[in-house]
């Protein structure tokens, strides 16, 4: 035994050696303890990950959530790892959909994961007057990202499916607030060409301006003739279905607000002479031409134009930093029989062209 430690101990005296070893024993208790309360809350967790037609898939990320210990599945789907009973596995492959499921008293796993395309056709689609499995359709219906759509500025719907949606051209000059030019069944046609729109089953006509992206729950696209059973010669472009946010039944006030402001220019322009220049080289092409000098471009005449008195780069006088802002504020709730929804919308924005750009404020009831 170490010499300080028997000077200690003899210190301390029959009293402190008593008090030094009952603390000693309750540190080791309460560690046993823990570790037995560990050892019953850990326990090894067994399954099998297979896909929608049972076969096995290898390779399934098999994660302990939030935190650091996981494992993969092997080529018969079957995996191992220990876990708690209060924690949850998150089971992950690229291509299907991801999955929690709660670890608990369970010790064997059977798990089936859908495959991204299998999710899609879960989808509900709204379609004429009613609501449809997107696997149940026999049409050509596109479901439009409306959370995608929001997180670009702009000021007219038909704008947003620019990209969007395929087999759907969106056209347009640049101009904010023009209205550009939709077509969704091809350009071979007559006439107008742009597709009706449909808000709350409610056939709005060919354009849908001073409409606030704020206020789309859900979009789709009906791009075959079969639209023209519920629509009409109406549909004969296709259709675009909006459907709005609404308020719930039994709840409470809810406040919404969202907003942004930002900023337009342009990042590059094209590289012009400057009076001078243009009138050397001028006065060089009129000399290799044998042709006289233009009076404009002649110094010793009485019309020359001096580079001090003309000089303007019309970019540089026209472009201007355009400043876009939009505010939403939305108003939701309801009782026991009634539901209500109340938006209003504020949309600004000055282009890069000096005196362009619309101001838009709209206002919706539901």
């Amino acid at each position: 035994m170490n010499k300080n430690v028997t000077k200690l101990l003899s210190f301390a005296g029959p009293t402190g050696l008593c008090r030094i070893f009952s603390r000693l024993l309750a540190v080791m208790l309460l560690v046993t303890v823990s570790s037995q309360l560990m050892a019953q809350n850990s326990h090894v967790v067994r399954g099998v990950v297979t896909n929608e037609q049972g076969a096995p898939l290898a390779n399934v990320s098999v994660q302990i959530k939030n935190g650091t210990i996981g494992t993969v599945t092997n080529e018969n789907g079957a995996f191992k790892l220990e876990a708690s009973t209060s924690d949850s596995l998150v089971f992950s492959l690229i291509g299907n959909q991801t999955q929690t499921l709660a670890v608990g008293e369970r010790a064997n796993f059977k798990v089936t994961l859908l495959s991204d395309a299998a999710a899609i056709l879960n989808d509900v689609v709204v379609v004429g007057y009613g609501t449809q499995k997107k696997s149940d359709l026999t049409g050509s219906v596109s479901i439009v990202d409306v959370d995608n759509l929001k997180k670009v500025s702009n000021s007219n719907m038909s704008t947003m499916l620019e990209g969007r949606v395929a087999g759907v051209n969106v056209t347009s000059d640049g101009e904010p607030g023009a209205d550009p030019t939709v077509r969704i069944r091809g350009i071979g046609s007559f006439g107008d060409v742009s597709p009706l729109y449909v808000v709350d089953g409610v056939p709005v006509g060919t354009t849908i301006r001073d409409f606030s992206p704020s206020d789309i729950e859900s979009m789709q696209v009906l791009k075959d003739a079969s639209a023209a059973a519920i629509y009409g010669s109406r549909a004969a472009n296709g259709v675009v279905i909006i459907t709005t946010k609404h308020g719930l039944k039994n709840s409470k006030l809810k406040v919404n607000y969202s907003g942004y402001v930002g900023m337009d220019n342009v990042p590059k322009t094209i590289s012009v002479l400057g009076t001078s220049d243009y009138q050397k080289i001028n006065n060089m092409s009129r000399v290799n031409a044998g042709q006289p000098l233009w009076s404009g471009n002649d110094p010793s005449s009485a019309d020359y134009i001096s580079a001090d008195s003309l000089n303007t780069d019309w970019q540089d006088a026209t472009f201007v930093t355009g400043m876009r802002q939009d505010h939403a504020l939305g108003l939701s709730g309801g009782g026991e029989n009634s539901t209500y929804n109340i938006s209003m919308d504020y949309y600004n924005q000055q282009g890069t062209f000096v005196g362009v750009g619309p101001s838009i404020i709209d206002i919706h009831f539901v």
